[in-house]
Parts: structure tokens; sequence; C-alpha cells
């Protein structure tokens, strides 16, 4: 082989493995600039819907502070059990928004155990103070773990039988 087709064959070999190291490394950082923007997505839905169960929570038990509406004033009592559903129901809608099954799953075993029983979580008789106190005051724990990006705190199941798998 003459020196000349040599040189030609490495120039053009040094070409080809540069180009596809250069055009692997490009789609390299492509991925992970992607991927890194899906994260930071993910981390902001989760914690504006964290702030915003906060505030869900906080309406729950204002809502529940006013008083359940005995059942013998129908419209006072249908309006009541209304509005909070409305509230449930955003507060259901905020539960999709958590990339973490767990604190999805907080959030909707809560709502559904209002949701269940709105009278029975509003009564004192079984607990120190009404139900629904106990359950909403979970809510800002474990919100104030997903704002602060920290873990979940496990310890929480406690308070939550038979909400997750031990």
């Amino acid at each position: 082989m003459q020196a000349e087709t040599l040189a030609a064959f490495m120039g053009l070999t040094g070409a080809v493995v540069g180009a596809g190291v250069s055009t692997g490394a490009v789609i390299w950082q492509q991925r992970k600039t992607a991927q890194e923007a899906e994260r930071t997505h993910l981390l902001g839905l989760a914690e504006a819907a964290a702030n915003e169960v906060i505030r869900l929570t906080y309406a729950v038990e204002d809502h529940f502070e006013d008083g359940v509406p005995v059942t013998n004033m129908p419209d006072t009592h249908r309006q009541w059990f209304a509005d909070l559903r409305m509230i449930l129901r955003d507060l259901e809608s905020q539960a999709l928004r958590f990339p973490d099954p767990k604190v999805q799953q907080v959030v909707r075993w809560r709502h559904a155990e209002i949701l269940r029983d709105p009278e029975g979580v509003a009564e004192e008789e079984d607990w120190p103070t009404a139900r629904y106190r106990d359950i909403c005051i979970h809510f800002p724990t474990v919100m104030g773990t997903v704002i602060r990006r920290e873990p979940f705190p496990d310890g929480i199941w406690g308070q939550f039988p038979g909400a997750w798998p031990p």
C-alpha cells in the first residue's frame, strides 16, 4: 500500500470515528437534558400539587369547623355535602400530580375516608378530637416532604392502617 493511500485511509477512519463519537455525545447530552427537564417538570408539578393539597386541607378543616348541618334541614345538609364533595374532588385531582405512588396513596386514602363517612369523621366520640382533624394533620407532614424533596416519611403508615402494604 502506498503512503498516500494509507494516510487517506487513516484520515477517513479518523473522520468517521470522530463523527460517530461526536454524534453519540450529542445524542447522549440531548437525552440527559430531556430527562433532567422531565424530572424538573415532575418536581414542579408535585410541589404545586403539594401546596394545593395543603390549601385544600385547610379548606376541609374550615368546612368541618362550620359544623355538619343536621339532617332535618335538607337543603342546608345537601349543600354542605355538595361543597365538601367539591373540595374532596379537588383533593383527589391533586393526587394525580404526584409521581410518588406513596404520596398519591396518602391523598387518595384520606380523601376516601372523609368522603365515605363525613358525619362520622366529624364526631368526637371515639377520638380525643374529631377524626377529620386527625386525618388533616398528616397532609401537611407528607406534603412538606414533597416540597422539601425529602424521602417519604415511612413512619406515617402507622397512621394509615391498610393504606399501604408493609
